[in-house]
């Protein structure tokens, strides 16, 4: 069945590549010029990186756009289990002084802002005609190979940008999963910073038996959202021609 939602472009998945190609270019040009200002540093890289995304939202008039204008989520209820799988990651504890912890969680923030605004902003809009399901897997797919990216040009590990995609790619798919439920980006970034926060400054790994508990978990609570965005659209009543 075709979608009645209408695209802004012709190719939006083409279109959806070129923005994370863009927000990953600036990011790198960005991280690789800018002198050392302490920890400002790396926050002053992802703002940066803002303006692709803010490029687009110029572009097609999208700031008004329900996803970006919007602060409190629809259905915030929908947000609480991934709130609390965080939330239980935040039982072993946090390493660092106030300082340090303050200058993490402005980091994160940054991140959060930059990587939702991109992502589950502009490059979920370019896909929304799509079905819930090719959407929210291309929105994985897409954001957990920028990683790949990242990791390669700033010199991880393979075995770090594998660990880095896969988390990656199922935490990009819940992501999307919710925004077709919560419509906006910003408790998105809420989440996303707070997870990343605990888990930068955990005391140590997780067992491998939790991690794959979580991304199973998570895994399965994008499904059940999706399934259930299928069923909202199929029900939807068509626009009158």
């Amino acid at each position: 069945m075709t979608s009645s939602i209408e695209q802004p472009v012709r190719q939006p998945l083409l279109a959806a590549v070129g923005v994370s190609a863009g927000w990953h270019l600036v990011l790198f040009a960005v991280a690789f010029t800018l002198p050392s200002i302490g920890f400002a540093g790396p926050v002053v890289v992802n703002l940066a990186a803002c303006v692709v995304p803010l490029a687009v939202v110029a572009r097609f008039r999208w700031w008004r756009a329900p996803w970006l204008a919007t602060v409190w989520p629809r259905r915030p209820w929908l947000l609480v289990p991934p709130f609390v799988v965080v939330g239980l990651e935040a039982t072993r504890g946090v390493t660092g002084s106030a300082e340090a912890l303050a200058a993490s969680a402005l980091l994160m923030v940054s991140v959060g802002i930059s990587e939702e605004l991109y992502a589950r902003g502009v490059m979920q809009e370019f896909l929304r005609a799509l079905s819930p399901w090719r959407t929210a897997l291309w929105i994985g797919l897409l954001f957990g190979l920028g990683h790949v990216l990242s990791g390669l040009v700033f010199g991880r590990s393979p075995e770090y940008i594998a660990f880095q995609v896969l988390h990656a790619s199922v935490f990009g798919f819940l992501l999307a999963a919710l925004r077709q439920h919560t419509v906006s980006i910003w408790p998105l970034a809420l989440l996303h910073a707070v997870s990343n926060l605990i888990n930068s400054n955990s005391p140590g790994a997780l067992p491998d038996w939790w991690e794959a508990l979580r991304l199973l978990s998570l895994t399965g609570y994008g499904v059940l959202l999706v399934r259930a965005s299928t069923r909202e659209r199929a029900l939807s009543p068509a626009p009158a021609t």
